[in-house]
């Protein structure tokens, strides 16, 4: 799993799908422009459809959820990346 900073994603957003793995309420208070929600549960029990024609940007509070959401991704075949210190970085 690769972690980007906030700046490389900056420069270059439209490459990947931003998806939120927090749960529902935390997601609704805000997330990145753009951001899916598919909290880890969901991608644990492999109960999401996502695309596998650009890569992914998992993001939450910290990056611990997240990093452990790429895992999972990354064993199903997708390109996933987590934002280094999570949505507290982007702030």
């Amino acid at each position: 799993m690769e972690r980007i900073d906030w700046a490389a994603y900056q420069s270059d957003p439209e490459r990947y799908l931003v998806v939120d793995v927090r749960e529902p309420e935390a997601f609704r208070k805000g997330s990145l422009p753009g951001a899916v929600n598919v909290p880890l549960e969901a991608i644990a029990q492999k109960r999401y459809q996502l695309p596998k024609d650009r890569p992914l940007l998992l993001v939450c509070e910290l990056g611990q959820k997240s990093s452990l959401a790429a895992l999972y991704l990354e064993a199903d075949g997708y390109e996933a990346y987590v934002l280094e210190g999570g949505l507290k970085a982007a702030t």
